[in-house]
């Protein structure tokens, strides 16, 4: 874990603070992107993990522990560092590249050599085909490729990343996008990223945190990043219709109808029939004593009853689907479409009924992405 307590940055002969009280916490073994304008901060911030600049005011700690306290080459080396240019060295070859502080600390040979080879693989090059060309003979995106397996080598705790992708063509760099979150899947790193691209922030963080004049505005996950903007300044920034650049986003939950009419399921048909009429819709959701969903029942279906005091239970009809409060509302127009439904019963634990998707609801809700907001 990461930790920036009351962090500031001013450099000499200068009265401006480039970081200014900075708290931040970037969990173990998550992705926590620090993104914003050019001049915020952030690769201020990034690198003061490090050391690479020093830190004016506060402290940073990483596991508890002050970065201080460390000695500074040996908190260098036991980190990964990728940056956009990827720093490779050119007289070397990529295994020299790689190797190369395995190599300075003097580790196991052979154990480096396949720790070499599995990294090549898991970043999409051929070990036996690349480890002995130089750096002029790798493409942009093969460069950063070998630049990431370096930053890996040492199997660091952290990886610290600024801007690796940026110069990269956008096929390459989702590419690498890619390549980068199944490294991750797979060991597990603190990772530290910082962009400019909100798209890669959001594809890539756990965790986003945008600055503005080297103070942090919003620090959180980027679904509530794009559902609850903190300011107007992160709405700009983020983009007003970016949650529906990514509708895994928007859940049951989100545009669920929380108060769709309700009745016990003791109710006797009639007197259900007329609850109906009384809140103007034509169906009701049936529930037990403890809010549990047993069923439903439309206008249509009582009529077709002949006793009209038949306790509504016994008349409900089971939903052909129900939904979770997390699914996503690309699950919820899967589920309409397999089942030709156009009623969903969102339910939590033990089956209590929490609300209801409808295909109105659903389409009034995509037609969100419509309006002109600056005409609201």
């Amino acid at each position: 874990m990461i930790q920036f307590e009351n962090v500031s940055k001013k450099y000499p002969n200068s009265d401006t603070e480039v970081v200014k009280n900075i708290n931040l916490t970037i969990p173990t073994g998550q992705i926590a992107v620090i993104i914003g304008p050019s001049g915020c901060g952030k690769t201020t911030c990034l690198k003061m993990i490090n050391r690479l600049i020093k830190i004016t005011g506060g402290r940073i700690l990483i596991d508890g522990k002050d970065i201080m306290d460390y000695d500074v080459i040996k908190l260098r080396r036991s980190m990964g560092y990728v940056i956009q240019q990827t720093g490779l060295f050119p007289h070397m070859t990529v295994r020299e590249n790689i190797e190369i502080i395995p190599t300075l600390e003097k580790r196991d040979k052979e154990k480096t050599s396949r720790r070499t080879k599995e990294l090549m693989r898991m970043i999409g090059l051929d070990p036996e085909e690349f480890l002995d060309r130089y750096p002029t003979q790798l493409s942009g995106g093969q460069l950063q490729r070998v630049g990431v397996a370096r930053a890996f080598a040492t199997d660091p705790d952290i990886i610290l990343m600024d801007e690796p992708f940026s110069a990269l063509d956008p096929i390459t760099r989702g590419q690498l996008q890619d390549e980068l979150i199944f490294l991750q899947e797979k060991l597990k790193k603190t990772i530290v990223f910082v962009t400019h691209d909100m798209d890669e922030a959001i594809k890539l963080g756990n965790m986003i945190c945008i600055l503005k004049d080297g103070e942090i505005v919003q620090y959180d996950t980027p679904e509530q990043i794009m559902k609850n903007p903190a300011t107007e300044y992160v709405r700009e920034f983020v983009g007003r219709n970016r949650i529906w650049d990514n509708p895994e986003y928007i859940h049951a939950e989100d545009i669920m109808i929380t108060q769709p009419l309700t009745v016990p399921g003791n109710l006797p048909a009639l007197q259900t029939l007329e609850q109906m009429r009384i809140h103007q819709v034509n169906g009701a959701m049936v529930l037990n004593r403890e809010g549990v969903f047993l069923g439903f029942v439309t206008a249509l279906d009582i009529q077709r009853t002949e006793d009209k005091n038949t306790p509504v239970h016994k008349i409900a009809r089971q939903a052909k689907v129900t939904a979770a409060p997390g699914d996503s509302i690309v699950k919820l127009l899967d589920m309409v479409n397999k089942n030709k439904t156009s009623l969903i019963p969102v339910l939590g634990e033990g089956e209590q009924l929490l609300g209801l998707i409808t295909s109105s609801s659903l389409v009034t809700t995509l037609s969100r992405q419509y309006i002109n907001y600056e005409e609201v």
